[in-house]
């Protein structure tokens, strides 16, 4: 048996109090609602930011290719004045020769339409992926804004958690002081395999810790074992401590 005083045993409780306290503040810690939020707005915007990112590349190689049809648009009707002047200059009077040319500006002339058609299926696409566009810059905008509010929502409650959690750390270190080594060493131990309580108040018959009531002889032998140093709750094993 580990010797300890009643006062000791009472000291116990008190830094049981404290550990119970760091403990559910450090879940407070490990859990903040604004983290939550922060984590599925910051989610959100990551996939926003793919999103935006391939639609503006889709939206460039657009403008590319209207650029393309464009050039190429204008290439074909130069081609198809310069051969219009040749066949209407009077220079050319075989009529071979005029067959060719007709037929060449047949072909142009097809060639443009085929080009102007494609140029307007191009500019439509752009047209509409531009919407698109525009509508994930500013959802990107709204979630970033979101993401900077929640992180500083985030790091104000971290902030007051921290405070407190540095306050009751404080405390523990001054109730594990006046308490011996080795009864601190063997409360952690307990504290370690018993869920986070390695002590508990014993009122009446029943253990505080695993809420079962001790028989007459187990309460009677807490009692004697108390006068003397630490007893043990033969139920669920904690260090009990009589209060009355």
């Amino acid at each position: 048996m580990i010797a300890a005083t009643p006062a000791e045993q009472r000291r116990l409780l008190d830094l049981q109090r404290v550990d119970t306290a760091i403990r559910q503040l450090e879940h407070r810690r490990a859990h903040l609602p604004e983290q939550k939020a922060l984590g599925e707005n910051a989610e959100l915007l990551e996939k926003i930011a793919g999103e935006y990112a391939a639609n503006r590349e889709q939206l460039e190689r657009l403008a590319r290719q209207q650029k393309w049809h464009e050039d190429e648009i204008s290439t074909v009707d130069a081609r198809r004045k310069g051969e219009e002047g040749r066949m209407y200059s009077g220079l050319i009077t075989s009529e071979r020769e005029l067959d060719a040319l007709r037929s060449e500006l047949s072909s142009l002339r097809g060639r443009k339409r085929d080009l102007e058609d494609a140029l307007l299926e191009i500019m439509e696409q752009r047209e509409e992926l531009e919407s698109v566009v525009e509508a994930l810059r500013e959802r990107h905008r709204e979630l970033t804004g979101s993401v900077q509010e929640l992180t500083g929502a985030r790091d104000a409650a971290a902030q007051g958690i921290d405070t407190d959690l540095a306050a009751s750390r404080e405390e523990r270190a001054r109730v594990a002081a006046d308490l011996p080594p080795d009864v601190v060493a063997y409360y952690d131990e307990l504290r370690v395999r018993k869920d986070g309580v390695g002590v508990a108040e014993l009122r009446g018959q029943t253990c505080q810790g695993c809420r079962l009531t001790l028989t007459a002889i187990e309460l009677e032998d807490v009692q004697e074992q108390s006068g003397e140093g630490l007893a043990r709750c033969e139920q669920c094993g904690r260090i009990l401590v009589p209060t009355g």
